[in-house]
């Protein structure tokens, strides 16, 4: 419990302003059976505002799909095709509710993804150096999101896509 309120004092502190910039990197990991595959992204914004007395947050992250690297610009630039992200740029996460429990939380938020919103679920864990960060793990199927998959000698790419965060509040 005291932990929960030592939590809960820090965050009102650190967050009674809205954030603009967002350090970190959001990395997702893409299968296909004759090889896997990174994409990492930095380019994290967004805002996130926290109210003590309510006990209630609002967080709104957006990341740009072209912002994403694998190390491959044809696979890349072929990903931005199948997610259609001239017509849906963005990756956009907003909160809906969390819960403190122990040293994490249970994040629980909309992600809107080709211009499809599913909600999400994932357990974060928070970083108690003298800085706040979160990192966590979520996994979303491409179908859910209307995305076609790509193939590579008529075998499309697995359609599960893990997803590993970490947030590091400016």
């Amino acid at each position: 419990m005291i932990i929960k309120i030592i939590i809960f004092a820090f965050l009102s502190i650190l967050y009674s302003q809205p954030l603009k910039d967002f350090k970190g990197e959001i990395k997702y990991y893409g299968e296909h059976f004759l090889h896997s595959w990174v994409g990492i992204s930095s380019s994290i914004k967004g805002d996130f505002k926290y109210d003590e007395q309510k006990r209630t947050a609002s967080a709104r992250l957006v990341v740009p799909l072209s912002s994403f690297d694998s190390k491959v610009p044809s696979r890349d630039s072929n990903m931005l095709i199948y997610t259609n992200a001239i017509d849906y740029p963005d990756v956009i996460f907003e909160l809906l509710n969390f819960e403190f429990i122990d040293d994490s939380v249970n994040v629980i938020g909309n992600i809107t993804f080709n211009n499809v919103t599913k909600e999400i679920n994932s357990l974060a864990f928070i970083d108690k150096t003298d800085k706040f960060a979160v990192n966590g793990s979520l996994s979303i199927k491409l179908s859910d999101f209307k995305v076609q998959r790509p193939s590579l000698m008529f075998v499309p790419i697995d359609d599960l896509i893990k997803i590993d965060y970490y947030l590091e509040l400016n």
